[in-house]
């Protein structure tokens, strides 16, 4: 499905609405068509789901970023993310129209170990609202998305890859040694019409 939408493509602009090649342009974030969400519009775009909104939401900030996207004991891969997850971690497409594939919560670690080593960057959203929580707040407010909460609650790169409880054991003990920071050191002599101070720069 998405390999058909040419706001992904030929018509891709970022969320501040420039193109490709145009300066500033940030490859990183998308501008959603106007009618995308809701449905409908000149080109009949499906109503996406509640889910699907919140997974928009985080995907269009985050456009270089693989997003794991908790539903129920599931991590779920959709589109281009799906794609992804049967091309480097050998998922199984589910039946649909979109690109749609997932992993148990317990393989969390593994997998994004595997796709983070490989130079992806790896967004774990989690579900933050119990369906108990959700009833008690649409009672509250009816207006509100009828789905549970979710966000964006950790980000991981070859950079910044950091272990916990949920990651995989076994990458602690053979993760190996990572680059954060390179300083170099460079002396120059001066540049300056009379200036012959010599200055060491980081």
């Amino acid at each position: 499905e998405h390999d058909n939408w040419d706001f992904l493509a030929g018509k891709r602009r970022d969320a501040a609405g420039r193109r490709p090649g145009d300066e500033g342009y940030d490859p990183r974030t998308l501008q959603l068509p106007r009618d995308f969400l809701r449905g409908g519009g000149s080109k009949g775009y499906k109503k996406q789901t509640a889910a699907m909104q919140q997974w928009w939401a985080v995907k269009a900030a985050n456009m270089d970023t693989v997003l794991f996207f908790k539903v129920g004991k599931f991590y779920e891969l959709f589109h281009m993310d799906a794609d992804v997850g049967m091309r480097e971690l050998d998922l199984i497409y589910m039946k649909g129209e979109k690109a749609h594939s997932g992993f148990p919560e317990t393989a969390y670690g593994r997998m994004a170990e595997k796709l983070v080593a490989r130079g992806y960057r790896v967004a774990r959203v989690e579900q933050t609202e119990t369906p108990e929580g959700l009833k008690e707040r649409l009672k509250k407010d009816k207006r509100g998305l009828k789905v549970v909460n979710r966000e964006l609650i950790s980000m991981l790169s070859q950079g910044t890859r950091t272990h916990c409880y949920l990651d995989d054991p076994e990458a602690v003990l053979h993760g190996g040694r990572r680059l954060l920071l390179s300083i170099t050191e460079r002396v120059r002599d001066g540049d300056a019409a009379g200036d012959d101070e010599v200055r060491t720069e980081y």
